[in-house]
């Protein structure tokens, strides 16, 4: 009986010891989180602005006939024309790419029924302009290219390589980001460390256009007005996420 006791006396020691050995380890890692947790979390933003130096066309024709034949015949024409005053305009080659192209059925609807109507023919293509002194005889030239078939969707204006400005942004995003630590650690009574985390994301913004007024002057049956561009602004924004530690 006696052995049984010394048995169970020391099982039961082993038992403390390790649940003691436990909760030792628990409290570290509850400190160590403790630890991770006096961080400041603070977000810094920076923009710079670039004139633009490379804008984007979608542009191309649409062509609705009685039938696929006719209106392709027609599609072709008008795309080949208008292919033509682009390279005529100092468009090279690379920087014309068909973006999409279609032929579907036009009906139309009375009731529970429907009569084929023809059939429509898209073919659109991206057009990079790289000189920018250009851009307005190009849509004008483009528009009557195209004739009563073009289709101008849409234009955008860019830069072509924003490396420049995203270095500056993004060090101007981490300034802010530091001057605002700073000012959360001195009115919280504590001291900034050096930064354990740090991510970003960039947003790429350029100038609308009105583009209405663009595809009327387009159009214009009388004396030829140039299509009026405003280039405008490419503004670069990078925002960044920084966590420091506190000391």
């Amino acid at each position: 009986m006696e052995r049984r006791n010394y048995w169970s006396l020391g099982i039961g020691t082993l038992l403390i010891l390790a649940l003691t050995a436990c909760d030792v380890n628990i409290a570290s890692e509850v400190l160590s989180s403790s630890a991770i947790d006096r961080t400041i979390h603070v977000t810094g933003s920076g923009s710079v602005t670039g004139e633009p130096d490379i804008v984007t066309l979608n542009v191309g024709v649409s062509v609705e006939k009685e039938t696929v034949a006719e209106a392709r015949e027609e599609a072709a024409s008008a795309m080949t024309a208008l292919i033509a005053s682009l390279r005529a305009n100092n468009v090279a080659e690379k920087d014309i790419k068909t973006e999409y192209f279609s032929i579907y059925p036009q009906y139309d609807y009375t009731g529970n029924s429907r009569t084929l109507r023809g059939y429509t023919v898209q073919n659109t293509v991206q057009v990079k302009v790289r000189e920018l002194e250009t851009l307005s005889e190009v849509i004008d030239d483009a528009a009557e290219a195209g004739g009563n078939s073009i289709v101008i969707n849409s234009i955008q204006f860019m830069i072509d390589d924003t490396t420049p400005l995203q270095t500056e942004a993004r060090s101007l995003a981490v300034e802010d980001a530091e001057a605002k630590a700073q000012t959360l650690a001195e009115a919280s009574g504590v001291r900034l460390g050096e930064p354990i985390n740090i991510t970003e994301s960039t947003y790429l913004a350029g100038p609308p256009i009105p583009f209405a007024a663009t595809v009327e002057a387009a159009f214009d049956t009388g004396a030829r007005t140039s299509t009026p561009i405003a280039l405008g602004e490419f503004t670069v924004t990078v925002t960044v996420t920084v966590v420091y530690e506190i000391e």
